[in-house]
């Protein structure tokens, strides 16, 4: 009953509207209102269902100023808190009241503002508009160009920009509160400042960003590119070939990258120098007196590796032919003079640079797998160990990356846990980890005494190992062959295709999944197609075809 509806208990859990009867309920606002959808319609309730704003309306939106945007029958007007209509339904688009008073409205695709009693501020007679939540100020189009207007819907400037730019500050729209408004016209750029007088004139610069929340924006000119101020100084001379703001974690990082030549350097959120002198550099955090600390990786002219903390402050030295990233981790790998060890955020060693490879899952750090002297190990992120090294290989299992191995002791490879409990026996000579185009996690490939087969991941026996080729095909055939004869079993090693063939070929990217699988085979020196049940369905198929069409395989 209660599927798909809302309803409200109380802090104690009790019923206050049962579920069953509003297809959806908002929070309670400030006034103690719930915008509520009933059989299709919108209105307000209050927490004991009385009905304020009747449900009546195709959508709602919720209060701005006081009044609230409806929709009925495919056009919009304003509500009070009354549930009164005081502005009639008759505009085309969804809309609010800014803290300006006005609202932006559109009539016969015709733009315009009014205010709180529905009067035209700035009639409805423009191409376009466009007003901001942290500014008085809005923008209008006439034909091709833009001007602004102030919020009592007078005139600041004529209709000669081809462009205003907005920006953003702690997430909500502005034209000036970061600085300075970035215009366009006749293909120049002009900064203005609230008073809309021009700080920066046209012709200036060639290019220009908009200003970010420290006040600051990229510029260019003869090519060449810097960092000014609202007060129009080149905080970072024009003489780079690049600026820009690299990406972090999936977003656009405050600080800059400037280039030139093969000089990278970096300067921070207001534009002063950090490092410079650079080949590359990345983000990364540590653990630096028990608090997680942003730091970069930063690499040489001579390709050689160390990190620094926001400040530029050197914490590693610039020494490493390898760093990897702390991770928010204490530890972090690095090679050294060919070898590979950890180190702490203060460059101490905390497992010695002696081994020849270390590998670790930095998101997920669990332990750290080590090869030394070409044994292999393993070490606990507390650098305890787990596994010493008696290994000629060790790698994790795709299927529990932190509890089981592949591993290899006297040329045989096996699987172990965590505890060293022999899963599979050492009895493999090649054993498969997880692969993309196999029959999932629950398998492995294995070859013994030079014939192949299959097990599961507890070393139970699928196809024995007694073939000299496998090709998994899908999750119901694999391709086997055994004594020169080819066949087709399943996953639970029935014969599909019996073994009377020279040669078998399957694609199954040809064949969609509601096809019936086709096998290209070859008997007696002809080629022909058979399908799952050994039928054949096509004859006289060349050699140079099924040649060409399986040439990949090999």
């Amino acid at each position: 009953m209660g599927e798909g509806s809302w309803g409200y208990n109380d802090d104690k859990g009790n019923v206050v509207i049962p579920v069953g009867k509003y297809k959806f309920l908002n929070p309670l606002d400030e006034k103690g209102m719930i915008l509520a959808e009933l059989k299709n319609k919108h209105g307000y309730i209050d927490i004991h269902e009385n009905i304020i704003v009747p449900f009546e309306y195709d959508d709602i939106t919720v209060f701005s100023q006081e009044l609230a945007c409806v929709k009925k029958n495919g056009k919009f007007g304003f509500v009070n808190r009354k549930g009164k209509i005081v502005i009639p339904v008759q505009f085309e688009n969804e809309t609010f009241f800014r803290k300006n008073g006005l609202a932006l409205v559109t009539k016969n695709k015709l733009y315009g503002f009014i205010d709180k009693k529905g009067k035209e501020i700035i009639p409805i007679k423009y191409q376009n508009a466009n007003h901001v939540i942290l500014d008085s100020l809005v923008t209008l189009k006439k034909e091709t160009k833009w001007a602004f207007f102030d919020s009592f819907g007078k005139q600041k400037t004529d209709f000669v920009y081809d462009e205003i730019v907005t920006t953003s500050l702690n997430s909500k729209d502005t034209f000036w509160k970061n600085g300075l408004i970035l215009v366009r016209k006749n293909n120049q750029i002009a900064y203005l400042d609230k008073n809309l007088k021009e700080i920066i004139p046209f012709g200036k610069y060639e290019t220009g960003e908009r200003f970010n929340k420290n006040r600051i924006a990229i510029i260019s000119k003869n090519n060449k590119y810097g960092i000014i101020d609202e007060f129009g100084k080149e905080r970072v001379k024009a003489e780079y070939d690049t600026i820009e703001h690299p990406e972090e974690s999936y977003h656009e990082s405050e600080i800059f990258v400037a280039k030139k030549g093969n000089n990278i350097v970096l300067l921070d959120e207001h534009g002063k120098k950090i490092y410079d002198k650079l080949k590359d550099f990345s983000f990364d955090y540590c653990r630096m007196d028990k608090k997680i600390e942003k730091i970069y990786h930063i690499q040489n002219l001579n390709g050689k590796y160390g990190a620094i903390d926001t400040n530029g402050k050197l914490i590693i030295p610039i020494i490493y032919d390898e760093f990897e990233d702390f991770g928010s981790n204490y530890n972090a790998i690095v090679k050294y003079k060919g070898k590979f060890g950890l180190i702490d955020s203060k460059n101490k060693i905390t497992y010695p640079i002696e081994n020849e490879a270390i590998y670790a899952d930095r998101r997920e750090l669990d332990y750290y797998l080590i090869n030394k002297n070409n044994k292999f190990g393993i070490i606990d992120k507390n650098l305890k160990p787990i596994f010493n090294f008696v290994f000629q290989d060790l790698s994790p299992c795709f299927y529990d990356t932190k509890n089981r191995f592949i591993a290899k002791q006297n040329d045989r490879y096996g699987v172990i846990d965590r505890g060293g409990r022999i899963i599979i026996p050492f009895e493999y000579s090649k054993m498969s980890n997880w692969i993309e185009y196999g029959p999932g996690e629950n398998y492995h490939f294995v070859t013994k005494n030079n014939k192949e087969g299959l097990i599961t991941k507890e070393g139970k026996i699928v196809i024995p190992t007694i073939y000299d080729s496998l090709f998994y095909n899908d999750e119901n055939t694999i391709i086997l062959s055994k004594n020169g004869k080819y066949g087709v079993k399943n996953l639970q090693n029935k014969t599909v295709i019996p073994f009377d063939y020279e040669k078998i070929y399957s694609d199954l990217a040809f064949f969609p999944k509601n096809k019936e699988i086709e096998f290209y085979v070859l008997r007696n020196g002809k080629y022909f197609v058979i399908n799952n049940k050994n039928k054949v369905i096509k004859e006289n198929i060349s050699k140079k075809e099924v040649e060409d069409k399986f040439s990949y395989l090999n």
